[in-house]
């Protein structure tokens, strides 16, 4: 597997263990409630999202349902609980399974998505929800989802744009930060490489942002979830892709109904599940399968033994091979080959088009080449105002986060210009952080200050990095805060050793 796909693992283990201040566990989804504190935010999208993928799913006839990327099980334990489904969830997070499973009951495995170990057509439906934007093979995990799939997959994505200008310019900006939104989608991508899929938005406006009463986010989501094809503004893709046993059925329930029942579905904050019933265990562990080579497995001590041994605690199984090779393009071509040639060619292409380096190899960049700029992504407060890395600072933080360097770093080089007219030659302060393995984001404790020369004309600065007490050994990213006040900003190269 691939670099981000393992430095992403373990950020997303960092994530499903974290605790609020009160010792409760903070909430991915909103499963404590409507505005509920212990929780990410963003309820009235997240709500508005999930009716429709329950939407989706009542117009589906279907006994099993898989949610790939599930987190803490919320959605797969709605479908259980509002269709009677037999579910299971899995996640690239061994932790996220784990919270599955307190708080729901559910069985789950911690899973490669280009790599799920089930047998072909294992369930009914699977469901991949705000994942495949994530991914670091976006379309490998779309067939490997279609090929365990019997009904249907039912995939979303948020990461939608209609505009191919600034979807090229994004992807070209990305750093490959871990979890991030590193794939955006256009629509034309989506109706080509998935031809037989039905295709609705997951809202047709941007959700509040401020807090609603149950009564206001009940019309909200309502009169924003009705909207039956994709066009701007709308917001996210619903994507229902038809399996080899599609069936569909009347729908059971409206959507008031729906959301009512959404809505009802909480479990007390630290409260846990009832300890599965008799004979559960067997038979998850019945329903998978050796991911490399799809046979059936074996329940050891402490493990599940197939080709290699894989890593069992609290019956969360650990299918993450971190030593695994990325897929390799032709393994795709291979896979691909019978499909008619306009899909087969826009899965290639997607696929290229997505593509984004482990991390850069170079020691020293020149920015006055476009090929040296990929890959850093600026802040707000960095306005162009020129070719190149020229900027306008309209704040007291612009910050620039590099590519993915993953190497071992003693010092960085910046050569810079600074100009902020009216203020002293001494006024400006420039800090270099660094993120490293353990670190979830970058920390004043992890930087080192420079002083800046406001004097309008080029300089290089050395920033040494060596000998610092929390200097990891390998150095995941930088972000460079070139200056700590309103100014001008050309950078013009950097050069790490």
């Amino acid at each position: 597997m691939g670099l981000y796909t393992r430095i992403t693992r373990d950020w997303l283990e960092q994530r499903f263990v974290k605790r609020t201040a009160t010792g409760v566990y903070f909430a991915h989804m909103p499963v404590y409630g409507l505005g509920h504190a212990d929780a990410e935010g963003g309820h009235v999208g997240r709500y508005a999202r999930i009716l429709r993928i329950l939407q989706v799913l009542d117009g589906l006839s279907f006994e099993s349902l898989l949610d790939v990327g599930g987190a803490e099980g919320y959605v797969a334990h709605l479908a259980a609980t509002i269709f009677g489904a037999d579910v299971a969830s899995t996640d690239l997070s061994t932790e996220a399974c784990h919270r599955a499973r307190e708080l729901f009951g559910l069985p789950a495995a911690a899973v490669d998505s280009t790599r799920l170990p089930f047998a072909d057509g294992s369930f009914d439906v699977v469901l991949c929800s705000e994942v495949i934007e994530h991914v670091e093979h976006p379309v490998e995990t779309m067939l490997e989802l279609q090929r365990v799939a019997r009904v249907a997959v039912v995939l979303t994505t948020e990461e939608v744009r209609y505009d191919r200008v600034w979807i090229d310019d994004y992807l070209f900006r990305r750093p490959g930060w871990p979890h991030m939104e590193r794939n955006q989608f256009h629509p034309d991508d989506l109706r080509v490489c998935l031809p037989t899929a039905t295709l609705l938005p997951q809202c047709d406006a941007p959700p509040p942002t401020q807090p609603l009463s149950r009564k206001a986010a009940v019309q909200w989501i309502l009169a924003h979830t009705q909207a039956t094809e994709l066009r701007a503004p709308h917001i996210g893709v619903v994507a229902t892709i038809p399996g080899p046993a599609y069936r569909s059925r009347v729908r059971l329930h409206d959507d008031a109904t729906l959301l009512s029942r959404l809505l009802d579905t909480t479990v007390p904050p630290g409260a846990r599940a009832a300890a599965p019933a008799a004979g559960e265990r067997e038979r998850w562990f019945s329903r998978l399968r050796d991911p490399a080579t799809h046979a059936p497995l074996v329940a050891g001590n402490g493990v599940l033994r197939g080709s290699r041994d894989y890593p069992l605690r609290d019956d969360v199984p650990d299918f993450v091979e971190l030593a695994a090779p990325a897929p390799d393009p032709s393994d795709l071509e291979q896979r691909i080959r019978g499909l008619p040639a306009s899909q087969r060619d826009a899965l290639l292409a997607l696929r290229d088009r997505l593509f984004l380096a482990e991390r850069a190899t170079r020691d020293r960049f020149d920015f006055a080449q476009r090929e040296h700029r990929r890959g850093f992504w600026p802040s707000h407060e960095l306005q162009p105002r020129g070719a190149g890395f020229c900027w306008c600072a309209t704040g007291n933080d612009p910050w620039l986060v590099t590519p993915c360097l993953q190497r071992r770093l003693q010092a960085v080089e910046l050569d810079m210009r600074i100009h902020a007219p009216g203020l002293a030659t001494d006024a400006l302060t420039g800090q270099v952080f660094w993120k490293g393995p353990a670190d979830e984001t970058f920390v004043e404790a992890h930087s080192v200050k420079f002083p800046l020369a406001n004097d309008g004309q080029r300089h290089t600065y050395r920033i040494g990095l060596a000998g610092h007490p929390s200097l990891p050994a390998e150095v995941q990213w930088l972000r460079l805060d070139l200056a700590d006040g309103p100014c001008e900003i050309d950078l013009f190269a950097m050069t790490l050793s």
